[in-house]
């Protein structure tokens, strides 16, 4: 007997699996299981240890067809219709023998395609009907939408008037292009999320499964104290820890924010408030190194710069938007006087940090590779996974020793997990192979490049706005390559750093998570809040408020990414750390104490001032010096005033507080 959904409501009860079910059950498994045994056995080199010469793209077709199959077979168990299984069970089939095929004839696709037209047609016709069904089932259709629009530009780009007019194409010709060329489906994103995204996940699920989130859980209690809010503060900092390794913002909304968003409802947090908080964390912890939703590792294949470089510029600007949520946090629980609850975590800290190698061994082994080692991403993740099996083997988890079937499991979540993403790389690849067979995204570049030359700020608005848009209802990946590929090089034109103008497109992208109308994040934390969706997407714009301002200071202070010298960074580093307490205050009206009216204003314009690029006026550096001074006056005058009116706290144990969320 076991818990399969019978009903279109999607309810669990107890029935009895069909053998029909229990194969494709048990399929499914051994499919999901074989991808990160697969990337393991590809990372390690294996293959060219035997002597067998592989193309990456080989492999990378394989696990895109294990990968198809693994989420055709996963629907297959709970379904009512007979013929819906038949048909998941044929589509399953039918990827793994196009993963198969594909790996055997690669080498000859791909240099002599002309002379097997046939057979590329059917390839291709094949690999984007099971890439487009998987990503239907899985991310929905905005991306099916956006390779539609591209695929027919493709075809009728000839009729296009002006400057983006492009060369027509046989829909046959594009179909076998997508299907066997390295730079459309086969392409290099498709090759991160088979051998470098797998390794993180892998890692990830490792941690997951030996109580790493309970030592991260433990770890943020006990940062963030007993004082104001500290059940929202231990709700940013846990999903700011589980973001930085997860690969999708609303995944770990729905991971992390059953367990937060109640324990912030029951410190009389609304329901908007508490589920902004938590869309905001989550989303965050997609710009938070080392994985970064994956878009770290595409990042450095796409600006061909060694991936610990691209996590060394990310780290400041993430630590500031925590800064920034943290602030927020507490200046609200101050100005509602909410209740800080005193039990969230009853163990102590002698009894989390018994546990604490289980977190310290694969990072450390992970960083010590990276930037001391230089060793390829994927091989310092596998050997920091590979250090924490062997230490779990020895010592146990948190829990104990893992069974064999937690072993499994592990793997086949890895396998599940990343087919998604497998999935989402395989079509971006394609919208960017159209995107170079067509010259759209030079086109659309040079047109951007235009504007530009006017005003570089506007062109970053328009940017902004245009990234914003796109990557509404898109997950991390495929909004990191889609934006890349389209908005990134215009700037890039206009003399930007490459690192400064993909981490501008990669920060608008994320915060189509949380933007009205649509923000995905925000929508599913809502739904666990029980809040309004759009109320709640606005809260969590609010919360986040410091993410739309990074992106400009990545372009005019590239000091904050570390891409200048250690005086440029520390200068803006201390510009950015006074400002954002002035500037969050001013917009809630408290801090440490109240703020009168004339007291937000002239907080609002010193911490305006103090982020004032360089060179956008004369004198420009003198005023944001004179700007820092008198933030820090500031600063220091209000922790005096508030020191002599004593804030009083209401500390209540969890465990006494009404379990039901309270309404707004």
């Amino acid at each position: 007997m076991v818990q399969v959904p019978n009903d279109t409501s999607g309810h669990l009860s107890k029935r009895t699996l069909s053998p029909s079910e229990i194969a494709a059950k048990t399929a499914m498994t051994v499919l999901a299981v074989a991808v990160p045994l697969i990337t393991i056995t590809w990372v390690t080199n294996i293959p060219g240890r035997l002597g067998y010469l592989l193309y990456p793209e080989q492999v990378a077709a394989l696990m895109l067809g294990i990968a198809a199959a693994v989420i055709f077979l996963g629907e297959i168990p709970g379904g009512e219709i007979r013929w819906k299984k038949l048909r998941d069970a044929l589509l399953a089939l039918v990827s793994i023998g196009f993963g198969i095929h594909l790996f055997l004839r690669f080498p000859v696709l791909s240099e002599q395609s002309f002379f097997h037209p046939t057979e590329a047609l059917f390839t291709g016709l094949v690999g984007v009907a099971i890439v487009l069904e998987g990503v239907r089932r899985r991310i929905g259709l905005a991306l099916i939408f956006v390779f539609s629009f591209f695929f027919l530009y493709a075809i009728f780009g000839d009729i296009v008037p002006g400057p983006l007019t492009a060369r027509t194409q046989s829909p046959l010709d594009i179909l076998r292009y997508l299907g066997t060329d390295s730079s459309a489906m086969l392409g290099a994103a498709l090759a991160i999320a088979c051998f470098i995204v797998v390794t993180f996940v892998l890692m990830g699920q490792l941690l997951l499964a030996t109580g790493g989130t309970e030592v991260f859980t433990g770890l943020a209690v006990r940062m963030a104290g007993q004082g104001h809010g500290n059940s929202a503060k231990v709700a940013v900092l846990a999903s700011g820890f589980m973001g930085s390794i997860s690969g999708s913002a609303v995944s770990n909304v729905v991971s992390t924010g059953v367990v937060t968003i109640p324990m912030m409802r029951r410190a009389g947090y609304d329901a908007r408030s508490a589920g902004a908080i938590e869309a905001t964390a989550s989303t965050g912890g997609q710009l938070m190194p080392p994985v970064m939703g994956a878009a770290a590792f595409l990042m450095a294949e796409n600006l061909r710069l060694p991936y610990n470089d691209i996590i060394a510029a990310a780290l400041l600007p993430a630590i500031l938007f925590y800064f920034s949520v943290y602030l927020q946090i507490d200046f609200t629980a101050r100005k509602y006087r909410l209740k800080a609850l005193s039990d969230i975590d009853t163990r102590t800290l002698m009894q989390v940090l018994r546990h604490i190698w289980i977190i310290l061994v694969p990072f450390g082994i992970l960083l010590y590779g990276l930037f001391r080692l230089n060793q390829p991403a994927e091989l310092a993740a596998l050997y920091g996974a590979g250090a924490l099996v062997v230490l779990v083997l020895i010592f146990g988890g948190v829990g104990g020793r893992l069974t064999l079937g937690q072993w499994v499991g592990i793997l086949k979540n890895t396998g599940r997990i990343v087919g998604e993403v497998i999935l989402i790389t395989a079509i971006a690849g394609m919208i960017i192979g159209l995107l170079a067979t067509t010259g759209l995204g030079f086109a659309l570049s040079m047109a951007l490049l235009e504007f530009g030359r006017s005003s570089l700020f506007l062109l970053l608005v328009v940017t902004a706005l245009i990234c914003i848009i796109l990557g509404m209802g898109l997950p991390t990946t495929g909004v990191y390559l889609l934006l890349a590929s389209l908005a990134a090089p215009s700037i890039v034109q206009l003399g930007v750093g490459g690192i400064e103008a993909h981490l501008f497109v990669l920060y608008f992208g994320m915060l189509s998570m949380i933007t009205p109308p649509v923000g995905l994040a925000a929508f599913a934390a809502a739904s666990v809040a029980g809040g309004p969706p759009i109320g709640t997407a606005v809260r969590a714009l609010r919360y986040g408020w410091i993410a739309y301002c990074l992106p400009f200071l990545f372009v005019y202070q590239p000091g904050l990414l570390m891409q200048t010298n250690w005086l440029d960074t520390l200068f803006i580093l201390a510009a950015t750390s006074v400002a954002v307490p002035l500037i969050t205050a001013a917009i809630l009206g408290h801090g440490l104490r109240p703020i009168g009216l004339l007291g937000r204003l002239i907080a609002l314009v010193i911490g305006g001032l103090a982020l004032l690029p360089s060179g956008t006026l004369a004198g420009a550096p003198q005023v944001e010096l004179a700007a820092i001074a008198a933030a820090i006056v500031l600063i220091v005058l209000h922790f005096r005033m508030a020191g002599r009116t004593p804030d009083t706290l209401e500390l209540v144990p969890a465990r006494a507080l009404d379990r039901k969320p309270r309404p707004d």
